[in-house]
């Protein structure tokens, strides 16, 4: 008897996540914390970050740690940042994703209620303008504001 093999699923896509600036702040090498998927920092997260790295605070410190390790990825890598920076190198093979830095102005029409001088808002934008470029891959927003999550969910965008 002849039993029919079940066709091999594709291999799931690999998750694009996008940090919110309190991720870093809280966890500096939560960069490395996603494994095989890919990271993806907008711009904005980079001006908040030097935003908030003055002073001798935990937080501060975890500004100035999140910014000096993205220097050292980006600084080491012979990549082109346009296609992302493995991460596999730089974290000791705690994750082999790629490390994605916004590159590029993103223009997304946000609802009117959303002023886009906001920082929230900008990121938002952005995981919104990556959903619309990636349509087969899962675009995810990472922040630790529960209200951010609210925002993003109610904009139909994937929140943890």
């Amino acid at each position: 008897m002849n039993a029919r093999r079940a066709p091999k699923s594709a291999a799931p896509a690999t998750k694009l996540f996008v940090l919110d600036t309190n991720v870093l702040m809280h966890d500096p090498t939560s960069l490395y914390r996603f494994q095989e998927h890919d990271v993806y920092v907008p711009i904005m997260t980079l001006e908040e970050l030097d935003n908030n790295k003055k002073g001798m605070s935990e937080v501060a410190r975890n500004a100035r740690q999140a910014s000096r390790m993205m220097d050292d990825i980006v600084s080491s890598s012979p990549e082109d940042i346009h296609n992302g920076i493995d991460l596999t190198g730089p974290s000791r093979e705690l994750a082999s994703g790629r490390l994605f830095l916004q590159t590029e102005a993103i223009s997304v029409a946000l609802p009117a209620a959303l002023p886009t001088a906001k920082g929230d808002n900008q990121i938002l934008a952005v995981v919104m303008f990556l959903a619309e470029r990636f349509p087969q891959r899962p675009v995810i927003l990472v922040s630790k504001d529960i209200n951010m999550r609210i925002k993003a969910r109610a904009l139909g965008i994937a929140a943890q």
